[in-house]
């Protein structure tokens, strides 16, 4: 599954004391999964988190996958956070955030071999976007479905940006972990798969959370993710909420050479009289 996920959203904008990030392929709240974007395929995603008093700003991210490989896969992206109590054209590098990936895909040296990716992301342009998240997962994928297990850890940022509603220092890391069920087939018109999925980021900080939910598949390339997510320290999080809804929405779009149509088959001559 790709996208994963996509807001990690943030805490608030900059201009409040706020805070967001950028996310690579995730699950859902997390990037624990192995996914990345293959060559020459565009991933949009919109991601919005809420409540009923309080919500994450919209992400639109554009992620991109840039190495032509087989077995050795990377991806770029962007991410903006709107609306941004600054002005996105006033100050355009202030809802803005970058994020790489890149690892082995899973199967690259045999039907044993895991899927091993790292990254970053939350790469911001100011000091009070700049979270600089390291992150590692290891990704296998079994009958029963697939299972994902990694770690992350916030290099960037002063404690400033690391300090909970009430002046607690948080932790700047922990376990990533990600579970993704067998794909169910419906083949229908406008429906063509859907599949459930449940993710989980360890840390006493704004990231830490468990979250869950359905991934409805209205084409293999077009998705919409939902479900809840409750966070592990409610501190952390605007109004000192618990939890809030997440709504994703998916598109790929592949960039390669469009398949080329089958031949025509030969007209039959028409008999003579």
């Amino acid at each position: 599954m790709k996208k994963l996920v996509r807001i990690l959203a943030a805490c608030a904008l900059a201009l409040f004391a706020q805070s967001a990030w950028a996310t690579p392929s995730t699950l859902f709240w997390t990037p624990a999964t192995t996914y990345i974007q293959p060559f020459g395929v565009l991933h949009l995603g919109v991601d919005n988190y809420f409540g009923d008093r309080y919500a994450y700003p919209t992400d639109v991210g554009l992620t991109v996958g840039v190495l032509p490989f087989e077995k050795f896969q990377a991806e770029v992206g962007i991410d903006a956070f709107l609306p941004y109590a600054g002005g996105f054209f006033v100050s355009p590098a202030g809802p803005l955030q970058l994020n790489a990936k890149l690892g082995l895909v899973e199967g690259a040296y045999g039907d044993w071999f895991p899927g091993i990716t790292g990254g970053i992301y939350g790469v911001g342009f100011t000091a009070g976007t700049s979270f600089d998240i390291l992150h590692a997962e290891v990704g296998k994928t079994f009958f029963f479905g697939a299972i994902t297990v990694g770690g992350y850890y916030g290099a960037g940022g002063s404690n400033a940006l690391w300090t909970d509603a009430n002046g607690v220092l948080q932790t700047r890391g922990g376990f990533i972990g990600s579970y993704l069920t067998p794909d169910i087939v419906l083949d229908l018109k406008g429906l063509n798969k859907i599949n459930f999925f449940a993710d989980v980021q360890t840390g006493n900080n704004f990231l830490g959370a468990v979250a869950g939910g359905i991934g409805i598949y209205f084409t293999p390339s077009i998705d919409i993710l939902t479900g809840p997510v409750f966070f592990l320290n409610k501190a952390a999080q605007p109004g000192g909420t618990s939890m809030m809804w997440s709504v994703q929405l998916d598109v790929d779009i592949d960039f390669g050479a469009a398949p080329k149509p089958p031949p025509e088959p030969a007209k039959a001559e028409p008999a003579k009289s």
